[in-house]
């Protein structure tokens, strides 16, 4: 490998730095802040799980995307392709006594060894809302509620585009289709593959009028999908489950629509993930990206995949990357303003540093630097776009006092060491400067 290899992160991987870095960690910050702002509650877990749970009920075009190995000790692991599962599994073996519904938010890398293009990387981030232990449609409409306030927050224009594949599964399931083929049906049809979707029906079944049902149920709304399902109420118990699942999706959407989100009914809309079960959905925008920047819906019952008792389980994770291609950081990014802390020669560095831990402003950043003369040190705040620059010399040093310079006015001040409020309040009052600024 060439020395210039080396230095390229691999293929789909990528640097952080400077103000696409800062935005990274802004965004970071305030999903968690909106998160637990909602009653959310952390969760950490590891990059690195057995493949085993992933394999179990991810979907066939994750599994086939993950980053597989095996350790020293022969055990089959693989780089985390999303987090749901792993907080099920940490669910399972830490939470089941706590009580319910227990609400988690993480913010968490994910892998998978896809295509790269626009949009789409092999390392990326995720935040994510799970709510385990609730029934209740309301449990979606607050994560989705949580997720859609950060977007917000972030100017990022949004609507809902939703669906429920408990219509499909339910048919699917009284006609004796195993759950291996209905996972393949439905990833058939989230590829927009739905004649072979149909055909793979066909080839299961000799209903021939349940294959022409479910394709027309492709192509309805839901007042027309309710219309449709009631010349099948031989379904039994199943047509009844359909019919209230249909009543939820209805009741998700007019929820966000009242609480001023743009929510419609999609059909096709599957998702990639085998382990939903009933209503799902997509965050789209308008911005430039004709990818989702987000998505979620219910999981319930994913519990005894795993071994545990049955759970009403939902969640959604929003992808950060996505999201910051749409944000302009000199929009975003709060200012701040840069103090250069200039110790001059013959001035000892801890009469730098005892000042650098009494400047403790939000929005201000602080650099000490040891300058050889003034002239270096204005040199380096011009390059840096300070905003202040400090001069401890030895004359302040031994006066004890400090120069204060204005690197916007030019003007100059005089203020004792002794006087540190005088100080704190000319730096709040001093212009500041953005992030992007100092992109450098």
């Amino acid at each position: 490998m060439s020395e210039e290899d080396v230095l390229n992160p691999p293929r789909g991987m990528r640097d952080l730095i400077g103000v696409d870095a800062e935005l990274h960690e802004y965004m970071v910050e305030l999903f968690k802040e909106t998160a637990r702002r909602n009653g959310f509650k952390p969760i950490i877990t590891p990059t690195v799980e057995y493949f085993r749970l992933f394999e179990k009920k991810s979907g066939e075009e994750i599994r086939r995307s993950m980053y597989v190995f095996q350790d020293k000790a022969g055990r089959t692991l693989a780089l985390r392709p999303e987090v749901t599962a792993s907080v099920v599994r940490a669910y399972l073996k830490e939470m089941r006594s706590q009580p319910k519904p227990i609400r988690l938010y993480y913010v968490a890398q994910c892998f998978r060894y896809e295509e790269p293009q626009k949009a789409r990387y092999r390392e990326f981030w995720q935040g994510g809302l799970e709510i385990i232990g609730d029934p209740d449609i309301n449990a979606d409409v607050s994560a989705a509620f949580t997720a859609s306030n950060f977007l917000e927050e972030l100017g990022v224009k949004h609507y809902y585009v939703v669906g429920n594949v408990a219509t499909y599964r339910v048919i699917m399931g009284r006609i004796g289709i195993p759950e291996e083929t209905q996972d393949l049906v439905l990833h058939l049809i989230d590829k927009d593959r739905v004649s072979e979707a149909l055909q793979v029906l066909r080839d299961k079944t000799s209903r021939e009028d349940i294959v022409e049902l479910f394709g027309k149920l492709l192509n309805s709304g839901i007042d027309e999908a309710l219309s449709v399902i009631m010349d099948f109420r031989e379904l039994g118990e199943g047509y009844f489950i359909i019919e209230s699942e249909l009543a939820k999706t209805r009741e998700f959407i007019e929820l966000l629509n009242q609480v001023g989100f743009n929510a419609a009914y999609e059909p096709k809309l599957v998702r990639g993930l085998a382990y939903y079960t009933g209503l799902i959905f997509e965050y789209k925008t308008s911005g430039g990206l004709s990818v989702s920047i987000g998505g979620g819906g219910r999981y319930d019952g994913l519990t005894r995949v795993y071994g545990g008792e049955y759970e009403y389980s939902t969640g959604l994770a929003l992808g950060l990357d996505r999201i910051m291609l749409l944000l302009d950081p000199g929009k975003i990014l709060p200012s701040k303003t840069t103090v250069l802390i200039s110790i001059l020669e013959g001035v000892p560095l801890k009469a730098g540093y005892e000042l650098v831990r009494r400047i403790r402003v939000k929005g201000v950043e602080v650099i000490p630097y040891r300058a050889r003369s003034l002239s270096k040190a204005l040199s380096l705040a011009n390059r840096i776009n300070a905003g202040l620059v400090v001069i401890i010399g030895r004359r302040e040093y031994e006066s004890g006092s400090i120069i204060v310079k204005n690197m916007s006015t030019g003007e100059q001040k005089y203020i004792g060491l002794n006087d540190i409020n005088t100080f704190l309040d000319y730096i709040k009052g001093a212009g500041t400067q953005h992030p992007r600024d100092n992109a450098g």
